[in-house]
């Protein structure tokens, strides 16, 4: 026998914070170019979600459905597209105090989509949703005991 001194890879679920944060940011883009292609193209989008629900007998019945994302981008009254990156489902601050990007036209969604991918891929958005995170774990209720 040949030992290996390798170790399975950790997914992303059990991964520390950052890199769970980052992979859930990734994750969102990939979904938002998605959704791009499908307004480009003029198509529904064929994004799902698998869910599971209990029969009148208590058997769960595991079915595949639609997602509905939220799309990152919006127009303004001028017919200008914005972005807002979403992290848990609040728009985040890239550069501490605006939430909103200028992208211009559809082609400018998918070029910061792309700036913000590489960002995130590259840690120089880590502080930025730890920020988020620690916002959104403030604002809860603290649980009963």
């Amino acid at each position: 026998m040949k030992f290996s001194t390798d170790k399975r890879p950790t997914p992303a679920f059990r991964a520390n914070p950052t890199e769970k944060a980052r992979s859930a940011v990734l994750a969102s883009i990939a979904v938002q170019r998605t959704l791009l292609n499908s307004e480009r193209t003029g198509t529904a989008h064929n994004i799902t979600k698998t869910i599971k629900t209990l029969d009148e007998q208590g058997n769960v019945i595991t079915n595949t459905v639609q997602r509905k994302p939220r799309k990152w981008w919006f127009t303004n009254p001028q017919g200008v597209f914005l972005i807002e990156v979403l992290f848990g489902g609040q728009p985040i601050a890239i550069n501490g105090k605006q939430t909103a990007i200028e992208a211009g036209d559809l082609d400018g969604v998918e070029k910061v989509l792309t700036i913000i991918a590489t960002a995130v891929g590259a840690g120089e958005l880590d502080k930025v949703l730890a920020d988020a995170k620690s916002k959104r774990k403030a604002g809860r209720p603290k649980k009963a005991s």
